[in-house]
């Protein structure tokens, strides 16, 4: 399999890089999204806690504790 890098401008396809091919080639091409049309990592973020998805991990109680541990370790 071959990857290369292409610009469409809604009309034609154009190859920015070079490729040599003997003969006819299956491909599959993927629009890839705009920088400006992706989410930030703080816009994710911001959305992750409004979402309330993340609340339970405030009200569970601790999973593991010391008593846990089958071998205890002095510093």
């Amino acid at each position: 399999m071959l990857s290369i890098r292409a610009i469409y401008d809604g009309k034609k396809l154009k190859l920015i890089d070079k490729v040599k091919v003997s003969s006819p080639k299956k491909v599959i091409l993927t629009f890839l999204e705009d920088p400006e049309d992706e989410m930030t990592y703080e816009e994710l973020h911001g959305l992750a806690e409004e979402s309330g998805a993340l609340d339970f991990l405030e009200e569970e109680p601790e999973l593991y504790s010391d008593d846990d541990l089958k071998v205890k370790y002095r510093k």
